[in-house]
């Protein structure tokens, strides 16, 4: 059986794109159709993007006329929506294949075969782990029903640095995963979901204010606060990190009121104030 899928009021790059990973796909346990939801008669699910206003008018439009049908929702932080199935916005064509098959297993069949039915989390994938050798997920499910903890990335070619980044971050709550380059931390993003990054300025090959710009000019990433690692406080290097894109600039070394205040005001600001959200997932100041 094939299950009708509306597309209410995306922008017309992410309608395309969804509607070429899910139609095309033949791997699921179930097969889908996707289409813009004026072009389906009678949608079984629709994917609606809770940060669009447009959206949410077309949604609650369709459901006033299908009232059975069952919303899939986007948003910046994976969080928002009256539904149990979400995604975040940057994993949404990594997610969504998995996440309406949850939902048809739940919804349609009853099967419930998926411990994850409320789509915060995402399948894990290899990642480098710092130094080389062994592999590590980049991301980590929680509990079904639960929000998905807090995930850092942290990028530094020092071994003893990426350690205590990785103890000051747990202190706060919030696990990370380290790369020691910035190719290394492009793979990682890649697969992964986090909720902030940490750049080391100076590394071989390419160096973190390119990284920085990498990942400010992704549309799935750019939302990601990206904190700033260096020896250098001149102007001049606070500018290019102005210029890069980077959410805060921190000076080595680094204090722990500074490092934790930096880490709050960053976290504020991507989860809009929500503290409550912040500590739902684990963060402790």
């Amino acid at each position: 059986m094939t299950y009708h899928v509306a597309l209410c009021g995306l922008t017309a790059r992410d309608a395309r794109l969804l509607e070429i990973v899910i139609n095309r796909a033949n791997n699921g346990r179930h097969a889908f159709r996707a289409a813009e939801s004026d072009n389906l008669p009678d949608p079984r699910a629709v994917i609606v993007d809770a940060g669009s206003p447009r959206s949410m008018q077309m949604y609650e439009a369709l459901r006033h006329r299908h009232p059975g049908v069952i919303s899939l929702t986007i948003s910046d932080h994976g969080m928002a929506g009256d539904t149990r199935y979400r995604i975040q916005r940057r994993s949404l064509l990594l997610q969504v294949l998995k996440v309406l098959d949850d939902l048809a297993d739940h919804e349609f069949v009853g099967s419930k075969v998926s411990p994850h039915p409320t789509a915060t989390a995402q399948a894990a994938a290899p990642a480098a782990q710092a130094g080389g050798g062994a592999a590590e997920a980049a991301f980590v499910e929680g509990r079904a029903g639960e929000p998905r903890p807090l995930r850092a990335l942290v990028v530094d070619d020092s071994l003893t640095v990426r350690e205590q980044m990785r103890q000051a971050l747990q202190r706060l709550g919030i696990a990370s995963d380290q790369a020691d380059s910035a190719e290394a931390a492009m793979r990682l993003l890649e697969h992964g979901t986090y909720d902030l990054a940490f750049l080391d300025v100076v590394m071989p090959g390419t160096d973190g204010y390119e990284l920085c710009r990498k990942i400010k000019h992704n549309n799935y990433l750019r939302g990601m606060p990206v904190l700033m690692l260096t020896s250098r406080s001149s102007p001049f290097d606070r500018a290019r990190g102005a210029l890069s894109g980077c959410d805060s600039y921190l000076v080595k070394p680094i204090t722990w009121d500074i490092f934790s205040q930096a880490v709050d005001k960053a976290l504020l600001k991507h989860f809009r104030n929500d503290r409550a959200q912040m500590i739902a997932r684990g963060y402790r100041l």
